[in-house]
């Protein structure tokens, strides 16, 4: 269950991305339930380009403001070289007017486009970073915790921060330079072609060879390279996230220099591999400069004869030259572009992967929201079976019972008896495959899985603490929570009078997954969220694991006295105070094998009077 905490953990992240201006706007893009199934079958560009909705005028705006700063810079290149060859020879000041506000028009243009064009395309990647993360997020929620179960916490959280940053070149590299070089390259070629047409055609070869073939051939160079460098940086991160995570047990083992060693073999292997696309980087800047260089003395070589034959005016010569050279800046970038589209892909589809995972429960855009009376909230379990999909045999096998509204059952038996199973299927964790949960008299199935999730409070064996102070965690549970409520609920869980021993109180902050404190303090404090919620019906999975025998006396008490106001279901190994509960289920393998209260329970031969004897002979 790590996984899904560390991806629990990053929505207060998501939630600071929101607060901020740059999310304010209303979210355009939202793939609907059957159009996600529909978008995993279409090529990873298209997908990509879909996350533009909303931000094509921005894309647009930038392109332009591209086209203008390499326009305005081949146009500054070509003028003032002409103004440079005319006034060595210009009889009058007057001639070189013209040309002299030009260059200052041009020179002026191309900075403030340039800043600009910077401004607006970093802008709209930032927006569509943002918006990806979360989507992400979004997306990651409905596959908790039982598919997320199947990936490591590192290697989502390199998914959702490495990946995903390099999606960043895709908007910035890939999309705006073909587009810019088209139209440079079209307008230089025309503009060319009108003083000499035999310098467009030459001119075009060396210009889509270095726009075309050079980063076909660069793309083609670097794929391989491009997936090992994303898919090693994704081990790297999840062997550093583990390390981090299990760092006290490999001290005290003696296991540290060991994973030591693993990481480096894989920060060589990721700075081998970069390295390698940097030798790439650098084969195909220096083919560009070999390009460009030789297109600029093949326009000088063909303009000479025109000069000298009084076809071209002499400054032409200069002009011609030299903005044939300035043009090339829109298709240096290209081979550069290509290496990112090869890593652009591939994060793109390691994020896909997790998005396209069908969740475990497919909710229906035609969910119906059903309102219960707040005292009908009674749960009943109908030929309940249930087998997880790693596993051969059944957690769950024809489970039958009924928990009438504010009466409590404790479910009873040894580890592995299916007792957690019941409480993650009627929260809607796990869909079942045969029988019935209805909450309320509807079937939860029916219902919508926050709708459900939201009437139930649910202490478990592993609640998650984030990294801030306690009064955060414990308003985590309730968003119109009052100060009193809060001190009021941790009196209650036994906890009140230890938060105001330390220093900061309720200020303390409490670490990752709450590592400063003990696992009785942590448990107390679920138990204070479980109450702050008020939820009308409460689940309690081991709610006394970790407590000391005192403890859990005065928390249990505190317990069965809310049980009595709530449609209670605890669940529990330990045999303590079960008097106070309507009922008892005994489970084993997977069945019910017994019920009844405590005293009929004990009054006969049975499973549980067995297992108390047991626990009594070892408590005493």
């Amino acid at each position: 269950m790590v996984k899904t905490y560390q991806v629990e953990s990053y929505k207060l992240q998501v939630e600071k991305f929101q607060s901020k201006k740059l999310l304010q706007e209303p979210s355009t893009f939202k793939l609907q339930p059957s159009s996600q199934k529909e978008a995993s079958h279409l090529p990873t560009t298209f997908r990509l380009l879909q996350f533009l909705k909303g931000n094509w005028h921005r894309v647009a705006f930038s392109i332009l403001l591209s086209f203008i700063t390499i326009g305005s810079s081949v146009a500054l290149m070509g003028t003032s070289a002409w103004l440079i060859s005319t006034a060595a020879i210009a009889t009058s000041v007057i001639d070189l007017g013209v040309s002299t506000v030009g260059t200052r028009f041009f020179g002026i243009t191309r900075a403030l486009s340039r800043y600009f064009e910077r401004l607006v395309a970093h802008d709209v990647t930032f927006r569509l970073l943002a918006k990806f993360r979360i989507w992400f997020y979004e997306k990651l929620e409905p596959l908790a915790p039982a598919r997320l179960m199947n990936f490591r916490a590192g290697d989502l959280l390199s998914r959702i921060i490495g990946d995903i940053e390099t999606l960043e070149n895709f908007y910035v590299r890939v999309i705006s330079p073909p587009l810019t070089a088209i139209v440079v390259g079209f307008f230089t070629a025309i503009f060319l072609a009108s003083f000499y047409p035999l310098l467009a055609p030459v001119y075009l070869i060396f210009f889509l060879s270095l726009g075309l073939i050079l980063p076909w051939l660069t793309q083609l160079i670097s794929r391989k390279s491009s997936e090992q460098t994303i898919n090693i940086r994704a081990n790297l991160h999840t062997q550093l996230v583990d390390s981090i995570q299990g760092i006290a047990d490999l001290l005290a083992y003696g296991r540290a220099d060991e994973r030591i060693n693993k990481i480096s073999v894989h920060a060589k292997e990721y700075g081998d591999a970069q390295k390698h696309l940097s030798l790439i980087t650098g084969i195909g800047a220096g083919l560009s400069t070999l390009l460009t260089n030789l297109a600029l003395w093949t326009i000088l070589f063909l303009c000479i004869p025109q000069v000298t034959s009084g076809n071209l005016a002499g400054p032409m010569l200069a002009s011609l030259t030299l903005l044939t050279f300035a043009s090339f800046e829109a298709v240096t970038p290209l081979p550069l572009a290509s290496q990112a589209w090869n890593a652009s892909r591939e994060a793109a589809k390691r994020l896909f992967e997790v998005v396209d995972t069908q969740p475990e429960i497919n909710e229906q855009r035609t969910t119906i929201s059903h309102q219960s009376s707040s005292t009908n909230y009674d749960l009943q379990v109908k030929d309940l079976s249930f087998t997880y999909p790693s596993q051969a045999l059944p957690a769950l096998q024809h489970v039958t019972f009924n928990l009438p509204a504010l009466t409590s059952i404790a479910i009873v038996g040894p580890s592995g008896a299916g007792k957690s199973t019941i409480a993650n299927l009627i929260l809607r964790f796990w869909d079942y495959q045969v029988g019935e949960i209805s909450l309320g008299g509807v079937n939860v199935k029916e219902q919508n899985q926050d709708e459900v999730r939201q009437r139930c409070g649910y202490v478990s064996q592993h609640t998650y603490f984030f990294n801030t102070s306690i009064y955060e965690n414990l308003r985590f549970a309730r968003k119109k929570v009052t100060k009193e409520e809060i001190e009021s609920a941790c009196k209650s869980a036994q906890i009140h009078d230890f938060i105001l021993s330390l220093p900061k109180g309720y200020d303390t902050m409490i670490g990752e997954q709450g590592l400063r404190l003990s696992g009785g303090e942590r448990q107390r404090l679920a138990i204070a969220r479980a109450l702050i919620k008020d939820a009308p019906v409460l689940i309690l999975d081991e709610p006394t694991a970790n407590l000391d025998p005192l403890t859990e006396q005065e928390v249990l008490k505190t317990l069965f006295a809310v049980m009595k106001q709530k449609t209670s279901l605890l669940i529990t190994h330990r045999l303590i105070g079960l008097e106070n509960v309507n009922e008892i289920l005994v489970m084993n393998h997977g069945r019910i094998i017994e019920s009844g209260t405590h005293q009929e329970l004990i009054g006969r031969d049975s499973f549980y009077h067995h297992l108390l004897n047991l626990q009594n002979r070892i408590l005493s």
